[in-house]
């Protein structure tokens, strides 16, 4: 147990420090910075890197959507919440209209408009690469008239990083970073405004291409990994010579085998390997 303990303590120990150069470059106070309240607090997946650098340069690629300094608190908030779990009565963040960075949404503003932040998954450990994982849009249920923001599967959700296929997506995330490439998750299509409604909105459709293509061009995977049929359709012209890899919704019905099985599978048709234990 004390070698447990002693192993989890470095792993805390590499996250300080590397959210410590993050909030050096980004001119903070060292006594009010995230790093030293993230020091002075038990926190959950301490192995993970949750938006490190690069990723302020990366998400400038979402410029055209939402002004980029919104993303970044935005960011700061769903890290500390990655880490220390969600509030009680938590609400999901918002963007609000001024700082849209485009007028093709205010004919949806009546309704829920969903937005996935993307995001950068990484450790203290030799890189051996980077993988792009793609899901189909930030999906939103009925509710009120505001832009939410959530992320790729869940993730930032303690609750759901512990259930069912957000277990499974997680732990795939997971073991790839942690077998030494970086993770960015993102969505095919950047906005979720009702079914189809930018599949059929040819100038919101353009705008969303022309994002996702940046985020290709900024991140420069060695790997696109697409979940579900409308992913992998979308990003399939999108990957150029990088290396492109379809992989059924985790939902999706007539799947063989557990989720924890799945994740072996997975690990297997994306990097070849057996999934480590």
């Amino acid at each position: 147990m004390q070698a447990k303990e002693h192993s989890l303590a470095l792993q805390l120990q590499h996250v300080v420090n590397a959210y410590k150069y993050l909030d050096r470059r980004r001119g903070l106070d060292p006594k009010n910075s995230f790093s030293a309240l993230l020091a002075s607090k038990p926190h959950l997946d301490a192995e993970i890197a949750f938006n490190p650098e690069p990723w302020s340069k990366l998400i400038q690629t979402q410029a055209r959507l939402f002004d980029v300094k919104p993303l970044m608190q935005i960011s700061d908030r769903l890290r500390r919440e990655f880490h220390e779990g969600h509030a009680p009565g938590r609400v999901m963040p918002e963007i609000a209209r001024q700082d849209w960075a485009t007028d093709l949404l205010d004919q949806y503003a009546c309704g829920p408009i969903g937005y996935d932040l993307p995001c950068l998954l990484s450790a203290e450990r030799p890189a051996r690469g980077r993988i792009m994982m793609c899901a189909q849009d930030p999906l939103r249920g009925p509710g009120a008239a505001k832009l939410t923001v959530g992320t790729f599967f869940g993730i930032d959700d303690n609750h759901l990083r512990a259930r069912r296929h957000y277990w499974m997506i997680w732990q795939f995330i997971r073991r790839c970073v942690l077998t030494g490439y970086d993770v960015w998750v993102t969505d095919a299509i950047k906005v979720f405004a009702g079914k189809g409604v930018v599949q059929r909105n040819r100038s919101l459709r353009e705008l969303s291409r022309s994002i996702i293509e940046a985020e290709v061009a900024a991140f420069a995977p060695d790997r696109i990994v697409t979940f579900g049929k409308l992913a992998g359709e979308t990003m399939a012209d999108i990957s150029g010579n990088h290396a492109f890899i379809s992989l059924q919704h985790p939902t999706a019905h007539g799947q063989r085998g557990s989720f924890k099985d799945r994740v072996g599978i997975y690990m297997q048709a994306v990097l070849g390997e057996a999934c480590p234990h």
